[in-house]
């Protein structure tokens, strides 16, 4: 029998991999980390870890053997030649069917709800029970929730005007900072109306954050009941500093749901939750309905309303990650000896440098760093412990920060740099400025439609890709704009990069005034893995390239 085990502990065990540090992607998704993180695949002869190919670089770089992988969901490449000796599962699905061989497949509780999803019907299951969870109900006061979200945001509004103030391409901008608009809990009702809920389970950190405005204790969900309107914390029995006024105590997050709720029809995060909890819920009489995409929608329809914070957070990246690399240059140019880690740690404390000479009075912390030089690999990864020398090609600094009051994440970022040393590296990292700045965000108003912006992307580019192919950029081995159709160049952000509105064939979002995103062309080929990316804002009379110093 094929065992499949999500347990992080467990794999770092097994393979030395910490999926929240040596992985890209399980850093970058903060509602859906279990959703891309490695699964260990046991069978009675063999154990594996299941990889997303996104992460290939990652893993082999972190030291696991490459026969001791299996890989799945194939990476979106214009360079074949970086995957060409690399087998790949086109699903999780087909490589667990490969792997079960026709037996049944056994599930931990804790394997994330929506791989039993998408499993379910295409192999034989066996799931695995949790262990229930004795908790206690409490009630937050909606209103004190609003207040204190109001008041972190006038610290931020006055902080982000002294910050552009003297900003000429920012002119306007503050003026459409607010403090005092807050259309969290209207929106929630709204996504329950439209999804016929009866009750919202709130378990992924970003969602359970922003509407109960507290930091989120071990174990702890968030619980919106649709017809009275109210919310609940459910926390583990002992958890103290819980807000609010204690109104039960229940066996299990199960049994709690189904004597609070008015009906049976309730929301989860299926990319979020586990399996365990998912048949602790059904056994308690609850009919799931998957709202992991429609929460990532709800935050980031209302990103305005933070702008404040999202310009503090655009303003410390492009500073950090643009001294950061003239560092690495400087370095080069001096044939100077450092690795990405030193490149890395530069980068970090310039960021602390923005926040203490610009007098920032709240937190500005990492939230993911891609980093890494070219020659070591095209994948995206964080830093490692690799010589930075003549023979680097380039150097890609992909990486966002978090704007943090009392441990809640109120705004993310998300921005890319690249220090291009070849000729032809030079040349291409030029022009995708103006693919984004002028290609895409170009393309940025109100009426837009995601999709569409993907298109004429594609259109903006197409003249200059025989250019790309002259100076070794682009190969012809490839459809471009086929393989490129497969990814975004760009998204909106949402207290962290948007998995729901993305720039992309398929997305239907309509952008407005007050939307708030990336933009960027990231391009491997051959010797350079060049990224270049942008924030914006859509404004009431312009857009605004937030993160041009």
């Amino acid at each position: 029998m094929l065992s499949l085990i999500a347990d992080a502990s467990q794999v770092e065990a097994a393979y030395g991999l910490d999926a929240r540090k040596s992985l890209l992607f399980s850093a970058i998704r903060l509602d859906s980390y279990p959703l891309v993180a490695p699964l260990i695949a046991q069978t009675d002869n063999h154990q594996y870890l299941l990889v997303r190919q996104q992460e290939q670089g990652n893993a082999l770089s972190a030291g696991v053997p490459k026969d001791q992988i299996r890989f799945y969901a194939p990476w979106v490449t214009i360079d074949p030649r970086v995957v060409a000796d690399t087998p790949v599962s086109a699903s999780l699905t087909s490589l667990v069917q490969e792997l079960a061989d026709g037996a049944a497949v056994s599930l931990a509780s804790d394997v994330v709800y929506s791989h039993y999803r998408t499993l379910s019907g295409s192999v034989e299951l066996i799931v695995a029970d949790q262990v229930p969870t004795p908790v206690t109900a409490y009630e937050l006061d909606l209103e004190e929730v609003l207040a204190r979200f109001a008041a972190w945001r006038e610290t931020g509004v006055r902080t982000a005007r002294r910050l552009i103030e003297n900003v000429e391409h920012l002119s306007g901008l503050a003026e459409e900072f607010t403090a005092d608009q807050d259309s969290r809990f209207s929106a929630l009702k709204t996504l329950v109306g439209d999804r016929s809920l009866d009750a919202l389970l709130l378990a992924a950190p970003p969602n359970f954050t922003e509407a109960t405005g507290f930091t989120q204790p071990d174990g702890a969900v968030g619980l919106w009941l649709a017809g009275s309107d109210k919310l609940i914390v459910l926390a583990p029995e002992g958890t103290s500093g819980v807000p609010g006024a204690a109104v039960g105590q229940f066996p299990s997050i199960g049994a709690a749901l189904r004597d609070l709720a008015s009906g049976v029809r309730t929301g989860v995060e299926e990319e979020w939750i586990s399996v365990g909890l998912a048949r602790e819920l059904e056994r308690e009489g609850a009919e799931l309905v998957p709202v992991s995409a429609d929460l990532g929608h709800w935050r980031d329809i209302r990103d305005h309303e933070d702008l404040a914070f999202q310009v503090v957070a655009a303003r410390a990246s492009v500073f950090a990650i643009e001294e950061a690399l003239a560092w690495a240059e400087e370095g080069l140019d001096a044939r100077r000896s450092f690795t990405e880690l030193d490149i890395n740690a530069v980068y970090l404390k310039k960021i602390a440098e923005f926040r203490t000479v610009n007098e920032i009075p709240f937190d500005i912390e990492p939230y993911f760093t891609n980093l890494h030089s070219s020659n070591r690999m095209l994948f995206p990864g964080p830093p490692v412990d690799y010589p930075i020398n003549d023979e680097t090609t380039c150097i890609q600094l992909d990486a966002g920060v978090r704007i943090v009051f009392d441990g809640v994440t109120v705004a993310t970022s998300d921005m890319a740099r690249s220090l291009p040393r070849t000729a032809a590296a030079k040349e291409a990292y030029n022009f995708f400025f103006d693919v984004v700045r002028e290609g895409i965000i170009g393309q940025l108003k109100p009426g837009v439609v995601c999709e569409d912006v993907h298109e004429g992307t594609l259109r903006y580019l197409a003249p200059h890709l025989d250019r790309m192919v002259q100076i070794g950029m682009l190969g012809t081995d490839v459809d471009f704009n086929t393989e490129y159709r497969k990814r975004n160049v760009g998204h909106l952000m949402g207290k962290q990069e948007s998995f729901a509105n993305e720039l992309r064939p398929g997305y239907k979002h309509v952008l407005e005034v007050g939307s708030y995103g990336a933009a960027e062309i990231p391009w491997r080929y051959e010797n350079a893995a060049i990224g270049t990316e942008d924030l914006w804002y859509i404004g009431g009379d312009r857009t605004y390239i937030v993160s041009k110093r």
